[in-house]
């Protein structure tokens, strides 16, 4: 079956912003506040936490957040399908004795939540910010209520730690919003607004940025008629790009490009680093930026160049 999400939401602030420069300046500030005894502070002697999740933005996340008093367990090795990576007895009793858990969703990972049933701390993102779609860092102003959500476990987990977790948040919430305004700025200049992909994942950001999802599903042995009104459509709308994701079946979506002879391109909703790992200094704000490259070129953006 295929379906779409449109529509969009609107966005307080400004619509242009170095990421780069507010997030650096933020993180400056926060260490010099440190460094002059500003703020609730962090006792020298706090300790660390392990905080455990399976998915790679979040562990970026708290990473972000904890500083040298953190330790990110992600229990998701590099070229597993993170929601259906089934965890070793080693990694369940990890799990069980972190100080805090963090699933994007019960029912998105199935095999970590069931280890997650004896933790001290889970934090359960979909129901801690009320919202239906796991994939929450896909969406910039979800990731930042993420964040935050993040933040407050882990200093209840750690009180004498609460002066990093407290700076740590701000500074990678600056960041994550300035990739917002990255998107927003970009994406409200593209002519083309649909966007072809083989599920929901990225429903929330088309809806955030005024765009289109077409969903046309994995299915190993497309249903052809869908195929062609799929194909009909991208045509229509003139596109020249379909995309395909990791760990995700790609017979319909390569059929559907195939039936309108149109490219596919990899759009990541990075749960998880591929076989080889990350490239060399990837993180989650570059990861980001390099989607909204891709999506850049597909929709024929003003500054996409050639490349659509």
């Amino acid at each position: 079956m295929l379906s779409a999400a449109t529509g969009g939401r609107s966005r307080a602030g400004p619509t242009v912003r170095g990421w780069a420069v507010v997030g650096w300046a933020v993180v400056g500030l926060t260490v010099l506040a440190a460094g002059c005894g500003g703020g609730t502070g962090t006792s020298a002697t706090a300790p660390s936490i392990e905080v455990v999740t399976g998915l790679f933005p979040l562990a970026q996340a708290v990473e972000q957040i904890g500083g040298s008093k953190v330790t990110v367990v992600d229990v998701v090795p590099a070229g597993s399908d993170p929601r259906s990576y089934q965890l070793t007895a080693s990694q369940v009793a990890a799990v069980g004795r972190a100080a805090v858990v963090l699933e994007a969703g019960r029912a998105f990972q199935p095999s970590l939540a069931a280890a997650a049933a004896t933790a001290p701390r889970v934090v359960d993102l979909e129901t801690a910010l009320g919202t239906s779609d796991p994939y929450v860092w896909l969406d910039p102003d979800d990731m930042q209520r993420a964040v935050s959500s993040i933040a407050a476990a882990m200093e209840a987990a750690n009180p004498p730690a609460a002066g990093q977790y407290r700076s740590g948040a701000r500074a990678f919430s600056d960041e994550v919003a300035s990739t917002g305004i990255d998107y927003e700025s970009t994406l409200s200049t593209c002519p083309r607004r649909l966007i072809v992909t083989p599920n929901g994942a990225f429903a929330d950001l088309a809806r955030l940025y005024g765009l289109t999802d077409q969903v046309v599903g994995t299915a190993a042995t497309p249903d052809a008629a869908a195929v062609a009104a799929a194909a009909g459509g991208i045509q229509a709308a003139g596109l020249s790009t379909v995309f395909s994701e990791p760990f995700v079946p790609t017979g319909t979506i390569a059929a559907v490009a195939a039936a309108a002879h149109v490219k596919v391109r990899v759009l990541d909703p990075l749960t998880g680093p591929p076989p080889a790992g990350w490239p060399r200094q990837a993180d989650y704000v570059r990861l980001m930026e390099a989607n909204l490259g891709t999506l850049n070129a597909a929709l024929g953006c003003p500054d996409a160049g050639t490349g659509s």
